[in-house]
């Protein structure tokens, strides 16, 4: 049976289990929501520094990161990709690093940082 036979197949049972009175609409999927980040990419996406402002940590959208220390002048780029409320960090020169997402605060080792 061909495909286009089996979708014929299919629509001729949805007619006959679908209420009469009701139009039946094809099945619309919106490709721009499917890529969409989550809640938690959503809250974990922006500017992250340290209370007394010695790290910041920008999370982009597209899974990048970068970290600068202004007063030593160090900068570090590298990727991450968030777990619920856990954030896995891996920098170009090799290291990873786990965070933590919790009640507005990421933690990540000893550092405690606060959207900025």
């Amino acid at each position: 049976m061909q495909f286009s036979q089996v979708l014929q197949a299919l629509g001729q049972f949805a007619n006959g289990i679908a209420p009469r009175g009701r139009a039946i609409r094809p099945l619309e999927i919106d490709l721009d929501e499917a890529n969409a980040p989550s809640p938690f990419e959503q809250a974990a996406i922006g500017t992250w520094k340290t209370e007394d402002g010695a790290i910041l940590i920008d999370l982009r959208p597209d899974g990048q990161f970068h970290k600068c220390k202004p007063s030593a002048g160090a900068q570090h780029r590298g990727r991450y990709a968030v777990d619920r409320s856990k954030l896995y960090f891996e920098g170009e020169s090799g290291w990873v690093a786990l965070g933590k997402l919790k009640r507005g605060r990421l933690s990540i080792g000893e550092k405690q940082f606060r959207k900025a």
